[in-house]
């Protein structure tokens, strides 16, 4: 069989630790509740789940049909102050149920996303309201945990970040959401979810990867600019490595909490690097 264009690569087959937890399980134990739909504050952040065409693969190649936030992927980057009060009315355009989990956020646990144990899935043209109050400042992301492997690997995350009273200095911030996808040719996302031979071994791992739902590209800094870069690894299975060539970035900060620099690679979470270029004009960041 002939192929008709080699955009993507092969996949690598590496990984660290196991996707596959209990939650299903409890579940299954919890009795399903109706779900209340209460009164939604004028201000409340809004996020509309529904299926969309992204340029994911760019151009050249046809639009890929993606589950997204607000018809975007990665769903829009959510700002919010640590300790202010925070509303999200999530409405699902979807014809499966879904939830929304935030990602490493020390919240009610009601409002932890959980179908079946920490609420009731939100049904099909069903909304739900979350509301909690930030207690860390860092960088986050959030994601469903309604068949996740699923719902995450067509596209459903996002990052959120919660701002600090006096945060450190810097001249440029970047946000960068890592991911990786299964593509078919026509740059379609592959089925095969839940596939056997993936969870026993790798897990389901892309043959493309993404930086804020696009190629990698070059990035141009300037010399002598401190750049603070804020990182959350989107994908279901694939551990990121980042190499910045001729250059030492510090991480200060990993899962939302300050560090000492002694972090070795993302794993699923979220990390803010501190990166400062003092020779060079312009510089490339690489993912292994």
């Amino acid at each position: 069989m002939t192929t008709t264009h080699r955009l993507f690569a092969p996949a690598i087959g590496r990984r660290t630790f196991a996707l596959l937890g209990g939650a299903a399980a409890l579940s299954s134990l919890a009795q399903r509740p109706t779900l209340a739909v209460a009164a939604v504050p004028d201000d409340a952040t809004r996020l509309h789940v529904r299926p969309a065409r992204v340029p994911l693969a760019g151009a050249g190649h046809p639009d890929t049909l993606m589950w997204t936030y607000d018809s975007i992927v990665p769903g829009s980057v959510r700002r919010v102050r640590q300790g202010v009060p925070f509303q999200a009315v999530v409405e699902n355009g979807l014809a499966e149920d879904t939830t929304v989990h935030w990602h490493g956020m020390r919240l009610p646990n009601a409002m932890d996303g959980v179908p079946g144990l920490t609420q009731p899935p939100i049904p099909p043209g069903g909304q739900f309201t979350y509301a909690f109050t930030p207690q860390d400042a860092g960088t986050f992301w959030y994601h469903p945990h309604a068949n996740g492997l699923e719902q995450i690997g067509r596209g459903l995350a996002g990052v959120l970040i919660v701002e600090e009273a006096e945060p450190p200095p810097f001249d440029r911030e970047l946000v960068w959401a890592l991911s990786d996808r299964q593509l078919t040719e026509d740059a379609q996302i592959a089925p095969g979810f839940g596939n056997r031979m993936s969870a026993m071994m790798a897990g389901r791992i892309g043959n493309v990867v993404t930086i804020n739902g696009r190629i990698p590209d070059r990035v141009a800094v300037r010399a002598g600019e401190r750049v603070r870069l804020r990182l959350a690894n989107m994908s279901v299975a694939r551990t990121m490595a980042l190499r910045f060539e001729g250059h030492r970035p510090v991480v200060v900060a990993y899962d939302g909490q300050p560090c000492d620099g002694s972090v070795k690679n993302l794993g699923h979470y979220a990390a803010s690097w501190s990166a400062w270029w003092p020779k060079r004009p312009s510089s490339t960041a690489a993912l292994t």
